[in-house]
């Protein structure tokens, strides 16, 4: 059994055992505010069964019918989980509205209140540990089931605060604080709406493969410091479960052979994964075009010159210009006026283009085989 499958199983357990508890003592009080609690309870051991057995089911390879892995049980799963939250919270503030409006009181005196404080006392302990323990577990695995987890165990500790502070009100105050029970019922399901709308948003982001925030950018980072990539013209990401699938096209070097442009790729590929081990990455190399602007630049330049040139070449590499182009003069000419004049077109070619590094030009006679 994988280290996330084992804290999803004892989740499991510990939101069972709560919400028994939780309940059995609202049953013997009435509260409102602590059976809501136990029915949040419910739900969520029920959650965080299906929890565990999605990541459990997550963790199987790749097959020849799932090319992709089993990674969207987690997400389905995390969105089933959403849907019923908030279904479960608004049935709570319908019993709540109706405790309202008929003014029913609750009397918890005796061995059921000191039950009831002990019995949410010790979820709120359990609450926090799970909460901890599984946020913990999301961050290391990526894991959105577990994330979702967390979630639920941690609007479980706002909601048992609520409900605790209503049973000492109610206990303390007198029968003048009755209110605060069905509006400790009602804060229970506002968070747990809360909760809901923000993980089903979350977990259908996922479904629907919205690429994760930041990571096309990050990955174009990396991918531009690897030497031989010219270019980055496409990136595409999404997600499933914990892992990431990115597919990129880089330019490099057109003149460099096969072996070289498939090493460039390799290494692309190490780089991407070496900052994210989760991810799945495809790279896709095309030869580097000519700029045609820059090229044309270059030509309007050398025509105004009346200069006449052929075989421009630009290549870019770390986001600088080389450029080497053959330039045409008279047979007559002397070897130091032609000089002369191509070194003027360089200097223009350098405003033009403030990012050229170099400039190779080579000195032909005019009409020249």
């Amino acid at each position: 059994m994988s280290e996330k499958t084992h804290i999803a199983g004892e989740s499991a357990f510990a939101g069972g055992m709560l919400a028994l508890f939780k309940l059995g003592i609202g049953l013997l009080t009435g509260s409102l505010a602590l059976l809501s609690e136990g029915i949040h309870s419910s739900l969520d051991f029920g959650v965080t069964l299906v929890t565990w057995l999605s990541v459990k089911k997550a963790d199987i390879p790749a097959d020849r019918e799932h090319h992709y892995g089993h990674g969207k049980i987690e997400n389905l799963s995390a969105f089933a989980q959403a849907v019923l939250l908030v279904m479960t919270a608004f049935w709570i503030m319908k019993e709540a509205y109706y405790h309202l409006i008929n003014q029913e009181k609750i009397d918890v005196s005796g061995w059921q209140w000191y039950a009831a404080v002990s019995v949410v006392g010790i979820a709120m302990i359990v609450d926090l540990s799970r909460s901890r323990a599984l946020a913990k577990a999301a961050k290391k695995f990526n894991s959105q089931a577990l994330e979702a987890d967390a979630l639920h165990f941690g609007t479980e500790l706002i909601s048992s605060a609520a409900v605790l502070i209503s049973l000492l009100l109610v206990r303390f105050a007198g029968n003048g604080f009755w209110l605060a029970d069905p509006i400790a019922a009602i804060l229970v399901a506002a968070v747990m709406i809360f909760t809901g709308l923000r993980l089903g948003r979350r977990s259908a982001d996922m479904l629907v493969d919205r690429a994760p925030e930041g990571i096309e950018e990050q990955v174009e980072t990396l991918i531009r410091g690897v030497p031989g990539v010219h270019n980055v013209t496409r990136i595409r990401a999404r997600q499933s479960g914990a892992i990431r699938f990115v597919d990129a096209t880089i330019t490099v070097d057109r003149s460099i052979g096969l072996s070289a442009g498939h090493q460039i790729s390799d290494n692309v590929e190490l780089r991407v994964t070496e900052h994210f081990p989760n991810m799945d990455i495809l790279v896709h190399v095309e030869p580097a075009g000519e700029d045609v602007s820059q090229t044309s630049a270059i030509r309007e330049l050398a025509d105004a010159m009346k200069i006449k040139l052929h075989a421009i070449r630009i290549r870019e590499i770390d986001n600088h210009l080389y450029v080497n182009f053959h330039a045409e003069f008279p047979p007559e000419m002397t070897l130091a006026d032609a000089h002369k004049q191509v070194s003027a077109l360089e200097d223009k070619i350098r405003i033009r283009l403030p990012t050229v590094a170099e400039i190779a030009s080579h000195l032909e006679p005019l009409h020249a085989e």
